[in-house]
């Protein structure tokens, strides 16, 4: 599927290249305002989230300042898109504090992310860094806009280094459970214990449902499959959810 927020929403902006997830990931890695793409549909295509060369939603660029509002991907029903996966540009951190006009540093939340010479970019200003001291990078020139506390500052890196973060489609509830898919929620079937949750990594789900096992003073496999009351005692043994 395609990238889209937590209420299934694809409303920024984009540009569609005939290209490969190889060619995609380099492309979006080479462009300072790509922030994720999907890749690759039956056709052939790929998408790059990102205001350069942009032809649909230019005017939103939220997902560019904020890559957490980047939540899953899905297909709409489109099986052309039904393979496609949504990559995320990982490689970032966020403000501590305020970002004046005219400042030439800035702290971040976590240091570790960015090195002297990172080109580094906070909502669509690109900056390179000169030095860095713990949290707090300077940057070779003033920033020219002023930007509030937890903007997110993300690393421009070429050469596929950049760390993507994987935002799979919502598959299937897995064996012994039901629900629409993952992402919206599963529940173990009737006669089985345990939870869904869903992750962010293969296979994006983590839990599972295990049959009960049949209760005192009965015998069977399972609740699930059935279980009968022992010789001398009455009354019988049904599967809820």
């Amino acid at each position: 599927g395609w990238c889209v927020d937590a209420d299934g929403i694809e409303a920024s902006a984009r540009r569609f290249l005939k290209v490969g997830c190889w060619s995609a990931q380099n492309l979006c890695e080479s462009d300072p305002l790509c922030v994720a793409f999907a890749c690759v549909n039956a056709r052939g295509l790929s998408v790059l989230y990102t205001g350069t060369d942009c032809v649909k939603n230019c005017e939103n660029l939220l997902w560019m300042s904020n890559t957490d509002l980047i939540a899953k991907a899905i297909d709409g029903g489109n099986v052309k898109w039904a393979n496609n996966k949504c990559y995320v540009q990982s490689a970032l951190s966020g403000t501590t504090g305020a970002v004046h006009s005219g400042d030439t540093s800035l702290e971040v939340t976590d240091g570790s992310v960015f090195t002297v010479g990172d080109v580094i970019r906070l909502y669509t200003e690109l900056k390179t860094v000169t030095a860095q001291s713990g949290e707090v990078l300077q940057v070779a020139t003033p920033f020219a806009g002023s930007f509030q506390a937890g903007q997110k500052v993300l690393k421009i890196t070429t050469g596929r280094s950049d760390p993507i973060l994987l935002k799979a489609q919502a598959i299937e509830c897995p064996g012994n459970s039901a629900g629409r898919n993952v992402g919206v929620g599963c529940s173990c079937n009737a006669g089985y214990a345990g939870s869904i949750a869903s992750v962010d990594t293969f296979p994006y789900y983590q839990g599972s449902c295990s049959a009960i096992a049949c209760p005192v003073n009965s015998y069977g496999l399972n609740v699930a499959t059935g279980c009968n009351c022992n010789a001398g005692y009455a009354g019988s043994v049904a599967a809820t959810t």
